[in-house]
């Protein structure tokens, strides 16, 4: 089963501006002109490069519950948690760096010492079905 994720309004902000303003300023640079080939490159990152990676990981942010596996996906990044290896499964608003575009995330334990935070949309519908899926997880409110 796919869930895709949650989306906070503050994030939705921060991304969407930082694509439109890279556009704006490219385009701007370009019209003034005179551009040696490191400004030429340096433009197209930031212009091109950056608001497409954003863009990717915006539109693909998504988990897949299969029989076996958790599988994350962000844009061009990838992971597998094999169902068998998770530990405990909590909600927090922990803010670390993840592959997850809101703040109402899940806390998964896995393997030795791993840690991944999520953001599925319906937090407690995946936590649901984890729990048949994963019988040996502990569940936290």
């Amino acid at each position: 089963m796919r869930f895709p994720s949650r989306k906070d309004l503050w994030l939705t902000i921060i991304i969407w501006g930082t694509m439109l303003f890279s556009i704006i300023i490219g385009g701007y640079a370009l019209l003034l002109g005179q551009l040696d080939i490191v400004d030429m490159i340096v433009i197209f990152f930031l212009s091109v490069a950056l608001p497409v990676f954003l863009l990717w990981i915006w539109l693909t942010t998504y988990y897949v519950l299969d029989e076996n596996n958790l599988i994350i996906k962000c844009g061009p990044f990838r992971k597998t948690i094999p169902l068998n290896t998770i530990k405990s499964v909590k909600k927090t608003m922990n803010p670390l760096s993840s592959p997850a575009l809101s703040l109402k995330r899940l806390e998964i334990i896995h393997g030795q010492h791993s840690m991944t935070l999520i953001s599925p949309k319906n937090r407690d519908e995946f936590i649901k079905i984890l729990q048949r899926r994963c019988p040996q997880a502990k569940v936290f409110p």
